[in-house]
């Protein structure tokens, strides 16, 4: 048992994968020039990039990974909310007229904490106030929120974030999927969710009347910095979500790797942690001592013992600078005494 433990604790099984691929609507990594935004690369837009004063497009993509290890594709460049002066930085782009269930995902990396507007919205028929409908925005500092702004501005909890730190946010719009009579329509955020799995709890449900947009803003108000990358707008949430699946994934997020468990006979979807944290505590009771820890066995004399039921023998593991690791006592029993009969017969 312990032989085992020990072999699966230093066990790495490599399990590979290569990347999930779903069928995008509209996709674009930003895989422009540096300096201002510029272009119509991507795939599933009507136009280009515009912007009087446009958001910059910086070297390099953010990358993210779920719980698990389970690892986003990213490529291309991102872009930044801040070209380097203190004015306020405007994108857009149109997708075509849009109106009915979708899911949609991007990466947003806060860089600064402010009361600034940062973030990428949706609008439909225009870039006015009137026409916004939601979008994905700081949350008066580095936190992230989903705010609705048709039919009324409300906004969703925020969400912790940490600067310089690459978040996933992802947005699925359901038909109806609101309350009253008739029903609203919903919106549904989720941030940092796994990626091989659509997620059953959002972080936060907005009801809204109509789900149209037509196009994407990314902006930042007095230069404040975001970077944004890898927008995709798909029918279903594989398709915004293509990973290369974790190499050894630990589902229970234990310590312990989903192929560790299977060979101790555990469950890789129930936590173990309580157990895993009790065996380090009590190392010495499971035999956990590396072979590359001892340098040597000093054996002592064996003792027996008064009562002369049992023989004692014991041991010390010792490191290479003399200091004893571990030292072991173990009581050998001896069996009891026994009494014999010898006989002498004369034989004739």
């Amino acid at each position: 048992m312990n032989a085992r433990i020990i072999k699966t604790l230093g066990a790495v099984l490599l399990l590979g994968g290569s990347a999930a691929k779903g069928d995008l609507q509209i996709h674009d990594n930003f895989e422009y020039p540096d300096g201002d935004l510029a272009g119509g690369a991507g795939s599933g837009w009507t136009t280009s990039w515009a912007g009087t004063n446009p958001v910059v497009v910086t070297p390099g993509s953010l990358t993210f990974s779920d719980e698990i290890g389970n690892t986003l594709v990213t490529s291309g460049s991102a872009l930044n909310t801040a070209d380097g002066t203190a004015v306020t930085t405007i994108s857009s782009r149109e997708t075509g007229d849009r109106d009915g269930e979708a899911w949609i995902s991007v990466l947003v990396q806060p860089q600064n904490a402010a009361t600034d507007f940062v973030g990428v919205s949706f609008y439909d028929n225009g870039l006015t106030n009137a026409e916004a409908r939601f979008a994905i925005e700081h949350a008066n500092g580095k936190d992230l929120r989903l705010t609705r702004r048709g039919g009324g501005t409300i906004n969703s909890p925020s969400f912790p974030t940490t600067l310089g730190k690459t978040v996933l946010a992802v947005i699925h719009l359901v038909p109806d999927g609101g309350g009253g009579d008739p029903a609203q329509d919903r919106i549904d955020v989720f941030f940092n969710p796994p990626l091989d799995a659509e997620p059953v709890a959002p972080h936060a449900s907005l009801n809204i009347d109509g789900l149209q947009f037509d196009r994407v803003r990314i902006a930042g108000q007095n230069g404040r910095a975001c970077l944004v990358d890898e927008l995709r707008v798909g029918s279903s949430y594989a398709d915004v979500m293509p990973y290369v699946p974790a190499a050894n994934p630990d589902h229970d997020g234990d310590g312990l790797t989903d192929a560790q468990e299977e060979e101790l006979g555990l469950d890789p979807y129930a936590s173990d942690a309580r157990f895993i944290a009790a065996v380090r505590a009590n190392a010495a009771l499971f035999g956990l001592r590396s072979p590359d820890e001892i340098y040597d066995v000093k054996l002592r004399r064996p003792v027996v013992s008064v009562s002369g039921t049992s023989v004692e023998y014991s041991f010390d593991l010792i490191r290479p600078d003399g200091f004893v690791l571990e030292s072991v006592q173990e009581p050998i029993a001896t069996p009891p005494s026994s009494l014999f009969l010898r006989l002498h017969l004369d034989t004739p």
